[in-house]
């Protein structure tokens, strides 16, 4: 079980460069350019006490202990007031419970460790490790509520593919493959801050690397093993095929990790686990270059392969959509700008992948990870998002890693190279940075990113709508920054500065008309609250009149039969990462 690399060629393993912090028996930590770097040895008891022992403090401020209440954050509880908030914290805490029955035993083992390790209480590191299956199951019972139907129509010429950017043959500069992959996901502040390269040596089954935060002690989300296989895993978020008693998340991942030699092996590791939530693991083979794409709910599975001896050179990307059609069938239309973003980021992937090949190195395909789009919206498609945590270009034939160092999103920082072979940081392997965006740009996202933190993290509405607000300034063609600031204001109980904002926005447009549409709505809504009303009927009609949402369409139907009240103001949620609101 060793890399696939020549051994007769390979250079003698030299100690891994890099300042070492501390160390437990075998298990050290290094602090590599801003990047935690563990190695783990023993077994899985050992392996999570190492990591939470090295990283305890960090796991105090890491993703765990921010997921333990972001379900109330996440559904916007805090509307309801303390008794909703409450309500959440005690759903997340019971599904929560009933996922913690179905962990295996090297899991409960980890756990243990990093608990006893960290001395956190081993119940508060549950708590935060079951949190991705029991958001999903809460989605779904929440959708179930809703009259939503199919997505299809947003996925008219998907095709196979849709963002994990992957490479291999011709398509590459070298001809050997290489899987490029952005982590989004919440915890904008708590991830970044915390990462960590983590170097797992279990006494059962392979070497392996992980990419993750402090306090994630499993290898089965973004990671790379020394039989030469990658693993990525995508969330389907909009779907009501959900299922508890089921494996949770990151389970089947990790023991593909450690006993999968093959795609082969991977394949039948997947298909033998039924999951609790909808997800979908890229697996790629670096000695036979191929890839494999396993999508699933509770109860369907669908593989596609491309790469091996038929295919010896491509490209596959992905996004958060299905690409099977029964799979696609269970999608749900929710969310207008979700979908579109979707679709957007699918198309541009695999643009960039087929306009660059030929050409792709690690440092094109971080790259790709960093683009954000062609600067119409900063967010309807660009592939770098307030959410991107992680980012990383494996080259799983020879065991290298580039990982993105700094805030989200991460794949605008240095990509900080490491080797699997030698177990820490490679720098003659070579770092590099995604080209710059202009620095107005940046700045302006920046706030952006600001914004989302005070407002998802801290509930401080004034605040995200100050920071939104210097976004404008510095970037005053884009539109959703301008509706963004509306929306904030309304909740902020200032209609009057929300109609100004909302006005900009529409006078500047959008390349989505279904956007437009749901500028003029909340125009209306602060133009109601203004007592405004015959200036509001217009705006509605005007709804009415554009390719609108079907959530936005009634909503403004039943503003023209009743006005916008300032009670149903205060209680509407903004999605702060796509600039909209879910649920009109």
């Amino acid at each position: 079980m060793t890399l696939a690399i020549d051994p007769a060629v390979a250079p003698a393993v030299q100690p891994p460069p890099g300042e070492l912090v501390a160390s437990l028996g075998p298990a050290t930590r290094r602090r590599v350019e801003g990047l935690h770097v563990l190695t783990l040895k023993g077994s899985f008891y050992e392996m999570g006490r190492q990591h939470g022992h090295l990283l305890a403090d960090e796991m105090r401020a890491g993703p765990l202990p921010y997921y333990r209440t972001f379900i109330e954050k996440l559904f916007g509880g805090a509307r309801f007031g303390g008794l909703g908030a409450a309500s959440f914290q005690l759903l997340q805490r019971t599904v929560g419970a009933r996922v913690e029955r179905t962990l295996p035993d090297f899991v409960r083992e980890t756990i243990r460790g990093l608990a006893d390790g960290s001395g956190i209480p081993m119940k508060e590191v549950l708590e935060g490790a079951t949190m991705p299956d029991s958001m999903l199951w809460l989605a779904s019972r929440l959708m179930g509520l809703r009259d939503v139907g199919p997505a299809m129509h947003h996925r008219v010429g998907l095709g196979l593919g849709c963002t994990s950017a992957i490479a291999w043959g011709a398509a590459t500069r070298d001809g050997r493959m290489l899987h490029a992959r952005n982590f989004d996901y919440h915890g904008v502040a708590a991830w970044p801050r915390t990462q960590a390269v983590v170097f797992h040596e279990p006494d059962e089954g392979m070497r392996y690397v992980s990419v993750a935060a402090a306090g994630v002690a499993l290898g089965g989300v973004t990671a790379m093993n020394e039989a030469g296989l990658t693993l990525t895993v995508h969330q389907h978020m909009f779907t009501d095929r959900v299922k508890l008693g089921g494996t949770p998340i990151g389970v089947s991942g990790d023991v593909v990790m450690r006993k999968a030699e093959t795609i082969d092996d991977a394949a039948r590791i997947l298909n033998e686990q039924t999951p609790i939530g909808c997800w979908t693991y890229l697996v790629t083979d670096g000695k036979r270059r191929e890839v494999l794409c396993h999508e699933e709910n509770p109860y369907q599975k669908a593989q596609i392969r491309h790469g091996g001896d038929g295919q010896p050179s491509g490209t596959f990307g992905y996004a958060n959509i299905y690409v099977d059609r029964d799979l696609g069938d269970t999608e749900l239309d929710l969310y207008g700008s979700y979908w579109r973003h979707n679709r957007a980021r699918f198309e541009r992937t695999n643009a960039l992948l087929a306009e660059r090949a030929g050409s792709l190195d690690p440092e094109a395909m971080g790259a790709i990870l960093a683009d954000v789009g062609d600067g119409t919206c900063r967010i309807r498609g660009s592939i770098a998002m307030v959410l991107t945590v992680g980012s990383v270009v494996f080259r799983p034939e020879d065991g290298a890693l580039w990982v993105a160092n700094g805030e989200a999103p991460t794949c605008h920082n240095t990509f900080v190279p490491f080797s699997l072979r030698s177990q820490g940081h490679a720098p003659a392997e070579g770092a590099f940075i995604a080209p710059e965006l202009s620095p107005t740009a940046r700045r302006a996202f920046e706030h952006f990113r600001r914004a989302y933190l005070a407002y998802v993290d801290d509930g401080d509405t004034t605040r995200a709508r100050r920071e939104v607000g210097e976004a404008c300034e510095l970037e005053p063609r884009q539109s959703v920054y301008h509706a963004l600031t509306g929306l904030l204001a309304l909740a902020d109980g200032d209609p009057g500065a929300a109609a100004v904002k909302l006005d900009q926005a529409i006078q500047l447009g959008h390349e989505d008309e279904a956007r437009v549409a749901a500028f003029f709505l909340w125009r209306a809504r602060a133009r109601d609250l203004l007592g405004r009303r015959a200036e509001a009927l217009r705006d509605y009609r005007r709804v009415l009149g554009l390719r609108a949402d079907r959530p936005v369409d009634v909503a403004a139907r039943r503003g023209l039969a009743r006005a916008y009240s300032s009670a149903r103001a205060g209680r509407f949620h903004v999605d702060m990462a796509l600039a909209d609101v879910v649920r009109p």
